[in-house]
């Protein structure tokens, strides 16, 4: 199984643009990366009442990274969210 360095970043809408206010490395294969950001809550598209954002990013090089998906959420869904983020990472490290 071919592993990736992705990212998924948390971030803010602030000024009129989004500020990143976190970021977790995950060094995964793509289908289980994938996976895991189909569990997130949210919407494709952003509103009023979701000001926050979650982007999958893939580290192509030293300097480049591409954004994959994102998904917009409430503060709520980013709570629940994160949970869902923290407990995939701890399995994968250590369990994997």
């Amino acid at each position: 199984m071919k592993r990736s360095n992705y990212y998924i970043e948390l971030q803010m809408y602030c000024h009129g643009r989004y500020i990143t206010i976190a970021s977790f490395d995950q060094n995964s294969c793509e289908k289980i990366i994938h996976e895991l950001f189909d569990e997130l809550l949210g919407d494709h598209e952003a509103s009023d009442i979701r000001r926050l954002r979650i982007n999958l990013l893939l580290n192509d090089t030293a300097v480049s990274k591409t954004q994959l998906r994102s998904i917009h959420c409430t503060l709520d869904e980013l709570s629940e969210n994160t949970k869902i983020i923290i407990k995939k990472t701890f399995r994968a490290v250590n369990f994997d």
